[in-house]
């Protein structure tokens, strides 16, 4: 049969996402054929949690009670000055007695309840990383064991593994925060020996964390590990081969192969639709802080900053990105070092406005923000300061680069550190605003001229970027301007998104005016280790789903994050009034075998969506909805 002609932006999703994007399911299972068992010292007579601190820093005492993870790295001098790392382990977790883990069992879902200090310090607004220890440990261990050559845990596959298991953000204090380990718990119950996991971090200078220890008095504050499991592992359905094909004029014939049947049973395929939204999906791409590759720093290279545009040009118009939008500290130093800003231009931005390898008449439209970094400068003494008029962003990326683009709509002022662009994604109208580092804090002017726009433009959707939004952590608190333009544009029912960089890490919080919703988005990662090693954001707006996704990809080294921080959906109104999916019809299918359905009465050329919920009888799959044209 011929397949199913498709509408443009059905065809982006089908081709692009389901090449470029990881699979997105949703299983259920059935509450009856799983356990949950607890461990905690000191609760139900468990009694097997171990931890201790390593010190770098001789002259540092260990406090019995807090879990103080620290570092402290001088670039210049190329030393490290201290740094704790936490052990932390829950021994007797798998066996035959009563409240441990079957053998043989399948973990559904761990997590792991840490506590930070009531202390004023516990809490930190950079990351905590868990790496799965792969070398044993007592409580006597120290930063000099042998076992790890002497120099404290490294994440290099034979002390640690090299992929962080999990992690967290600790940014309150006497705060209880719920780690997903199941990655951990998996690998262990697969046969991996349990050695607990090493609690570090990879910033230079990290404002340390301290975590309540198995050690302190009270036993509800102490560390805890839930884990859900199935003592009979239960497949969950697995669907391939979506498709639809023309079955005459208003039909379609819906079709699939399901497999993960118990015991030779059948599968249950339900098929569901609705008309498809009139205002497909769009993506936006978030470039954060980029300058340890344009001056090449802490690991960081140039090349990683052309593999992230190489990437966007390439997947622009396959994918659906209507923009990209950089978050600022383009450079590191500023008008201190033109030759980070020939690296941000030629080896970077520049290279997404090439009509040929963006397929667009443009290129990809782009805005870059100024960061407190391309505002720094040399004093009459030769030192490089901050606060400067950021004259080569002006030079590379000022008001004459851009005037004659058409998606360009002018600056506040008399430079371009303050900047607007208008974009179309199809139905959607977007208002791009970029505002400087320290100006919405400091000159309520530029606010002003910002609230003006978003007056102008109440039918475009509104985007914000200035480069000091907020802190790491969920919620992450604002930073100054990031609080300042909250205030002043909060009351524009059309402002839905504020993003900034910064400070490394991951953070977000929403809020509602009135009736409006604000989501507010961070995304850096400059001292994550290798300069930040490619990542970047990328935005997927659902007005037809109401929905808002962000996903984090390193085109460097082709690695899409699947951890909470990284891969996350956001509710948004879009004003999309929407159809529920309702049922078409269900089926019975082999383990393996095609599953189909004829939908009939379909209004010739219009588009519709589908998708189907498969069940074994204990867990079931969504799939996610495909998009078609009937035939005329």
């Amino acid at each position: 049969m011929i397949p199913l002609r498709l509408c443009p932006s059905a065809a982006r999703l089908l081709a692009a996402l389901l090449a470029l994007l990881p699979a997105a399911v949703a299983p259920t299972a059935d509450a009856a054929d799983t356990r949950t068992v607890t461990f905690q010292n000191g609760a139900g007579g468990y009694s097997g949690a171990r931890e201790t601190v390593i010190v770098f820093d001789k002259d540092s005492a260990a406090d019995p009670q807090t879990l103080w993870i620290d570092r402290e790295y001088k670039e210049k001098s190329n030393t490290l000055v201290t740094e704790k790392q936490a052990l932390l382990r829950f021994s007797g977790l798998f066996g035959s007695a009563p409240g441990q883990i079957s053998p043989g069992a399948a973990v559904t879902k761990a997590v792991l309840t840490l506590r930070t200090g009531k202390s004023k310090g516990a809490n930190s607004t950079h990351r905590i990383l868990f790496n799965r220890m792969l070398v044993p440990w007592n409580e006597r261990a120290s930063w000099d064991t042998q076992t790890w050559n002497s120099d404290g845990i490294q994440a290099d596959g034979r002390e640690a593994v090299s992929v962080t298991d999990a992690l967290f953000v600790p940014h309150q204090i006497d705060t209880a925060y719920n780690i997903d380990v199941t990655a951990s718990l998996r690998a262990w119950a697969a046969g991996a020996p349990n050695h607990g996991w090493v609690l570090r971090d990879v910033r230079d200078q990290l404002n340390p964390a301290g975590l309540v220890s198995s050690l302190v008095s009270t036993v509800s504050r102490r560390p805890l590990l839930t884990v859900t499991y199935e003592p009979v592992a239960i497949p969950v359905p697995s669907v391939t081969a979506l498709s639809a094909v023309p079955a005459g004029p208003g039909a379609a014939t819906l079709s699939l192969r399901p497999s993960g049947a118990i015991g030779g049973g059948k599968l249950t395929v339900v098929f569901q639709g609705r008309p498809a939204s009139p205002a497909p999906d769009y993506k936006i791409a978030l470039i954060p802080d980029t300058q340890y590759y344009t001056r090449p720093r802490f690991g960081g290279t140039t090349q990683m900053l052309v593999s992230q545009m190489d990437w966007l040009a390439a997947n622009a118009k396959k994918l659906g990105i209507v923009c990209a939008l950089q978050l600022g500290d383009i450079s590191d130093t500023g008008d201190a070092d033109e030759n980070e800003w020939r690296n941000a231009s030629k080896h970077g931005l520049y290279l997404l406005e090439n009509p040929k390898t963006t397929g667009l008449p443009e290129g990809l439209p782009y805005s870059p923000a100024v960061g407190n970094h391309d505002q720094r400068y040399r004093n009459h003494n030769g030192e490089i300061v901050w606060d400067g008029p950021a004259k080569l962003y002006n030079k590379y990326f000022g008001v004459e680069h851009f005037q004659d683009k058409s998606y360009y709509g002018g600056h506040y002022g008399n430079d371009n550190n303050n900047h607007y662009m208008l974009v179309d994604a199809g139905a959607e109208k977007l208002i791009l605003i970029s505002l400087e580092f320290k100006r919405p804090s400091t000159d309520p002017g530029v606010l002003k001229w910002a609230s003006a726009l978003l007056d102008r433009h109440a039918d475009r959707r509104a985007i914000l970027v200035t480069h000091g939004a907020l802190l790491p952590g969920i919620p992450g608190e604002f930073l100054a301007d990031g609080a300042a333009a909250h205030k002043a544009l909060r009351h524009h029912k059309n402002l839905m998104l504020i993003i900034g960089g910064h400070v490394t890490g991951e953070g977000r919080r929403t809020d509602v005016f009135e009736g409006a919703t604000v989501h507010s988005i961070l995304q850096d990662f400059q001292f994550d280790g290798k300069g930040g090693e490619g990542f970047l954001g990328l935005i997927t707006c659902s007005p037809g789903q109401n929905k808002i996704r962000v996903q984090t990809y390193s085109p460097w080294t082709n690695t899409w994050r699947t951890d909470p921080d990284g891969d996350y959906t956001l509710d948004y109104d879009f004003g999309a009034a929407r159809a529920d999916f309702a049922e078409l019809g269900r089926v019975n299918a082999d383990d393996g075998a095609t599953a189909s359905f004829r939908w009939e009465n379909l209004k010739p050329g219009s588009a519709f969506e589908w998708r189907a919920e498969v069940s074994n009888g204990k867990k079931s799959t969504l799939t996610e909805p495909q998009v078609f044209e009937a035939s005329r």
